[in-house]
């Protein structure tokens, strides 16, 4: 049909498509837009796909017309639907990244909807994006190759395929894309496709980078920052780092901040620091934001300055940063850098507990449980304690265990306290652990058993646990759940003594004067006296009582036995002890 228009157009004296189609390419050349439109229109309405794709183009760019996504994506998909690559490879990045009105335009009004009635708004459809990549790659379009690699690399809208990503990005890469280059890069880096290959990585990174591939220059940086890839070089990081900073680069800007922050490959400069993180935290770079507020909070080689890190770490939460909100939160609550207000300090502790942060999800289910900030509400801190246990954290399955023991929020449950307790200790918490020692010893809703006792007091002692230390101590000192040991007594009593611990100190005398093998009346004395000193009554009793030489059972009473540990009244928050 086209060819009968062209030789029924020389017929008659007709320009035919390719005709206006050279005449719009001339107009273009002297950037008369109006003139190509109207060169290519009547080529494009004819169904010559290089000037549908053309006029397209005009609409996109809004040269000689009115910007118009809807309408550039209409001659777009004709000229795709000819089986234009560059068509089909613009299609494809409309669909995938969408297109908004432009700025200032309200699409409601009458006289808009009058002359585009299809809107001024592309939504993104995924399916589309890669129906059309994959049409322009197969037509060998090096933009739409590097592009089909980066949607199956990203799973935006589609599953991953790394397989698939690296095939596409290797032919775009191997035909010199800079895009592509660099995500073949990030793919042997992180080992996306099997095993990583940071070797691999680096020699594409530095194809990318002899482009002037900005986000290049700042995966070298890194390569030589952690020497992943390549032999670790601080001053070629900085260099690396230094050229994307420059360009503009955030996360660039950031790094570069941090190894002044840090005098990593070249001086050590706070101000310079400061310089290089503000720049990258004004393009909302929330980690820059994060490490301004260190910076300032710290020092660091500067005049410590509060009230602006109470500033960047807000930003930074403002923008959903967890850590920020979980520092804000803090310094609301001592009341550093900004007013106290324990309030506002709960409400940004919500946020990063919103979020799925643990620590920040078992800090406010304490908060809770304690009415500190807020009202008391037991309910509120289970639903807390357990979505931060759900996450692994072993301090919010002891206070769960905790309200179960207590009947808060729950019916008062000792078998079910147990149960938590035990699957906290498992997982490492030196309370946990603690605490069912003392349990089994005191025989406090459990059967006493003292060789489980001693199970779990170890557990928690080897991990520094005062109370701990003293409970084990005392078992090997009379024999409970284990063969008596007095030289482990010592040690473990000795330990817990070295940390101000008066009942440990009380525990040492009666081993020296009444349950060792070889008594010491006088070193008996000197702890003893030592705990009464710090306000142990029972120290202060057994002064009394001690024998000036004779060695008799004044000391001995086994009835006392170990202390039951501390009150189950507490709840375990993040940063406490």
């Amino acid at each position: 049909m086209r060819k009968l228009m062209e030789a029924a157009g020389r017929l008659f004296g007709a320009a035919s498509p390719d005709d206006q189609y050279a005449r719009g390419l001339k107009a273009l050349e002297r950037e008369d837009y109006k003139a190509a439109l109207e060169a290519w229109l009547p080529a494009a309405r004819a169904g010559h796909a290089d000037a549908q794709n053309q006029v397209g183009r005009l609409y996109d760019l809004g040269k000689g017309v009115v910007r118009n996504a809807v309408d550039a994506v209409g001659w777009y998909r004709q000229a795709a639907d000819n089986g234009h690559g560059d068509a089909q490879a613009r299609l494809a990045e409309l669909y995938y990244y969408g297109c908004d009105a432009p700025k200032g335009v309200t699409p409601t009004d009458e006289a808009l909807s009058v002359l585009f009635p299809k809107g001024l708004k592309i939504e993104q459809d995924y399916k589309e994006a890669l129906r059309w990549a994959r049409a322009a790659a197969e037509q060998g379009i090096v933009g739409a190759q590097a592009m089909l690699g980066y949607m199956n690399a990203s799973g935006f809208g589609i599953t991953p395929d790394y397989a698939e990503a690296e095939r596409w990005y290797r032919v775009a890469a191997d035909r010199g894309n800079a895009a592509a280059q660099l995500g073949l890069g990030t793919l042997l880096a992180g080992g996306y496709g099997g095993k990583s290959d940071p070797e691999a990585a680096h020699q594409w990174f530095r194809k990318a980078a002899e482009q002037k591939n900005v986000m290049a220059w700042y995966y070298l940086g890194t390569q030589y920052a952690s020497g992943i890839g390549v032999e670790r070089d601080p001053a070629e990081a900085v260099s690396w780092f230094r050229r994307a900073a420059e360009a503009g680069t955030a996360a660039a800007q950031r790094a570069l901040g941090l190894m002044y922050t840090r005098g990593v490959g070249v001086a050590a400069d706070p101000q310079a620091a400061e310089t290089w993180l503000r720049k990258a935290a004004v393009q909302g770079d929330t980690e820059a934001m994060l490490q301004l507020g260190h910076l300032n909070s710290r020092g660091a080689g500067m005049q410590p300055n509060l009230f602006d890190a109470a500033i960047w770490y807000r930003a930074a939460a403002e923008m959903g940063h967890r850590e920020a909100q979980k520092i804000i939160a803090q310094m609301y609550f001592a009341g550093s850098g900004v007013p106290r207000d324990e309030m506002e300090a709960v409400r940004w502790l919500e946020r990063a507990a919103g979020q799925g942060d643990p620590q920040a999800q078992l800090r406010i289910g304490a908060l809770y449980a304690e009415g500190r900030g807020v009202t008391r509400d037991y309910d509120r801190a289970l639903d807390w304690f357990r979505r931060a246990a759900e996450q692994g954290n072993s301090d919010a399955v002891y206070n769960i265990g905790t309200l179960h023991s207590l009947g808060l929020g729950v019916p008062r449950d000792p078998a079910g306290a147990l149960t938590w307790y035990e699957r906290a200790a498992e997982q490492g918490s030196v309370l946990a652990q603690f605490r069912l020692g003392a349990m089994f010893a005191a025989g406090d809703g459990v059967p006493q058993d003292y060789a489980r006792a001693v199970l779990w007091s170890r557990k928690a002692a080897e991990q520094g646990h005062v109370g701990a230390m003293i409970n084990l101590g005392r078992f090997c000192m009379q024999g409970l759940g284990m063969e008596r040991d007095s030289e482990e007594a010592l040690r473990w009593l000795t330990a817990a003594a070295e940390q101000k611990e008066p009942s440990a100190m009380t525990a040492l005398g009666e081993l020296h004067g009444h349950w060792s093998d070889n008594k010491d009346f006088a070193r008996a004395r000197g702890w003893l006296e030592r705990a009464a000193a710090l306000g142990d009554e029972r120290a202060k009793g057994l002064l009394q009582r001690l024998p000036a030489a004779d060695p008799t059972d004044a000391l001995g009473d086994r009835s006392d036995g170990p202390p039951a540990g501390q009150s189950p009244g507490q709840f375990r928050a993040a940063g406490e002890g």
